[in-house]
């Protein structure tokens, strides 16, 4: 089975296979071929099988030990473990037939682009940062707000000046070019080539340093800029994706060292994307700067004239003994008291309604959304993933119920804001948009094995960052079963691991489930359909109320009939505007205080008029 984005021209972003594949198995294969291996912090290294026998020393394959995924630098092969599986298994058959089936194998992983070539035709189009004359090295700081560094400690980045202007910065891996980051004279505007799963990041090492043991990680050049300047660090690594996404073809990169310092932003989303990127660095040698108000990100703690070293000597270990007492717990209390309202969560931009009562969305929580037949709830919750995708959340739909072109139209069309039929001219132009969004599809449909399905989440998340996880809807994914206390028990079951999912990856689920059938009365959190677990194991309940058909004057609206986070509790009215397929009511609300204004207006120019 599968998941993959839609829309997509890249040929890094195909559908990816989520069978799981154990690190026990990994090992009991490599050493039945009498492989040595090196078990490092996320990879296991060892020879390259795939490279051809040369008289050269042959360079090393990184074995990701959680989804199996490898990658060589030196023969640029990349690919799945079960292609490595095979290949090991029928390079060690002589045959006519396997050989030919070798060589296939061999062809097939070698998917590398050559960016070495993008780089030296941009570096021949420009000029070298460290070629400038001063003065115009002193307009390119001013111009894009760079720290106060010299010229020769920026050197060893090997940045490249346009007159656009742009700066440009190369992707290193292993000493190859693999990409590069695009700076613009707009505020902090990074822009990466390829988009996605690039396998490297630019490195600053001070000169004449011995100890490169210890790594600080930032997201953005401004931030390696700002601690290379006041000489924090010894070495320092500058994200590609800043915090939007750690490529699993990245990690081979970070096994030399011993220590990494991660230094993001002080707010919760910084920290979340902190302890979620140090599960896949290895907990136990990753290190946090705690996001307080006195140790803002580098870029602002530079400008701030604080002490660097002070604060990087103060990082804390991300990885944490089972107990633990309120001492160990007090920074964190103080973290979550000076960032109120960043730890209350990302807020909606078209339901500030929403934002009123359940403060923000948050990971590691569990929603459930339930509502009557017809009554919108995909629609709605389409738009409501959508509005965070668009803020940077990294999102996983399962549509069990409606095929994922039907639902990528409809999100397709929220986004566009405007009826797609009717604009088809500008189709590509909203498409490439979309497709610019961290939203990524499962393509199961129906029924389907809920181990099936928690394998794909759960490889998803760890691949792509997932931070937010729709399940739509929970009884289309189940099936049918004979007897009803066996659908009770299964239910349980998949929400229990979905409860459990929530919590131990820090990702939000939101699960779509109907109601139970019951007559014309307003529905509540014991509505949902089958036992109590689900409503008692929930963060969040929404239910989609719908009176319209009952009463003259009646109204659908939104009810959060629980919210653990705050306590609060409301309705939200839905009012659905057709052409664009959303419930979004801020801009109409505006746009009839508009009206009213301007009838207020002309009915005093009549009044105005007639006592004239």
């Amino acid at each position: 089975m599968f998941y993959r984005r839609l829309y997509s021209n890249d040929s890094g972003i195909i559908n990816d296979p989520v069978s799981r594949i154990s690190l026990f198995h990994i090992k009991q294969v490599l050493k039945q071929k009498n492989i040595n291996t090196i078990d490092g912090h996320a990879c296991l290294v060892t020879e390259c099988p795939i490279c051809n026998s040369e008289k050269s020393k042959k360079a090393n394959i990184y074995i990701n030990k959680t989804t199996g995924y490898f990658l060589c630098y030196k023969c640029s092969s990349k690919g799945e473990w079960n292609i490595l599986e095979k290949f090991l298994l029928t390079k060690s058959t002589k045959a006519n037939n396997m050989q030919k089936e070798l060589k296939t194998l061999r062809n097939a992983t070698k998917v590398q682009e050559d960016y070495a070539t993008k780089w030296n035709n941009i570096m021949k189009s420009n000029q070298k940062i460290a070629d400038l004359s001063s003065e115009l090295y002193e307009e390119v700081l001013n111009t894009f707000s760079l720290p106060r560094i010299s010229q020769e400690d920026i050197l060893q980045l090997n940045g490249i000046y346009a007159a656009v202007p742009a700066l440009y910065f190369p992707l290193i891996a292993f000493d190859t070019v693999v990409g590069y980051k695009v700076l613009s004279c707009k505020p902090e505007l990074e822009q990466t080539v390829p988009i996605s799963n690039v396998s490297g990041f630019i490195l600053y090492k001070q000169k004449d340093s011995k100890s490169d043991a210890t790594a600080v990680v930032v997201p953005t050049i401004h931030d390696l800029l700002a601690l290379a300047s006041r000489k924090a660090a010894n070495v320092i690594i500058c994200l590609p994706y800043n915090l939007q996404h750690l490529p699993q073809q990245l990690l081979p990169n970070f096994e030399n060292f011993k220590k990494l310092i991660l230094w993001f932003g002080n707010d919760e989303p910084s920290w979340s994307t902190a302890r979620q990127f140090a599960k896949k660095l290895n907990e136990k040698r990753c290190y946090f700067v705690r996001p307080i108000d006195t140790q803002p990100r580098p870029k602002l703690a530079a400008d701030r004239n604080c002490d660097l070293k002070h604060i990087l000597a103060n990082a804390q270990p991300i990885w944490h003994k089972s107990i633990t007492i309120f001492d160990d717990l007090r920074q964190d209390v103080l973290c979550d008291l000076q960032n109120i309202d960043r730890v209350q969560g990302i807020k909606w931009k078209r339901y500030p309604a929403l934002n009123r009562i359940l403060k923000g969305h948050r990971r590691g929580e569990f929603t459930i959304l339930t509502g009557p037949t017809g009554s919108g709830k995909t629609t709605f919750m389409s738009e409501y993933s959508l509005d965070l995708a668009m803020q940077g959340v990294n999102t996983l739909w399962g549509s069990f119920e409606i095929r994922n072109a039907r639902l990528a139209r409809i999100m397709l069309q929220q986004m566009a804001e405007v009826p797609l039929e009717d604009n088809l001219d500008k189709f590509n132009i909203y498409a490439d948009a979309f497709n610019k969004l961290p939203i990524y599809f499962m393509t199961f449909h129906g029924q389907q094995n809920i181990k099936v399905v928690m394998d794909a989440v759960m490889h998803a998340t760890y691949v792509h960052d997932i931070a937010h996880v729709i399940i739509d809807n929970m009884q289309f994914m189940m099936g049918m079963s004979e007897e009803m206390t066996d659908r009770y028990w299964k239910q349980d079951k998949i929400i229990a691991q979905f409860r459990n999912f929530a919590t131990q990856y820090n990702c939000h689920v939101t699960l779509v489930i109907h109601p139970r059938k019951e007559r014309d009365e307003e529905l509540t959190a014991l509505s949902i359909f089958g036992s109590a677990k689900a409503s008692q194991e929930a963060d969040n309940v929404l239910i989609i109320q719908d009176k319209r058909l009952t009463s003259i004057k009646g109204k659908k609206y939104l009810q959060v009939a629980k919210n653990r986070y705050s306590g609060d509790l409301g309705i939200m009215l839905l009012e659905f505007d057709k052409a664009k397929l959303s419930y979004a009511y801020k801009k109409k609300v505006k746009s009839e205080e508009v009206n009213k204004t301007k009838e207020v207006k002309e009915t005093k120019e009549d009044i105005f008029s007639i006592q004239n």
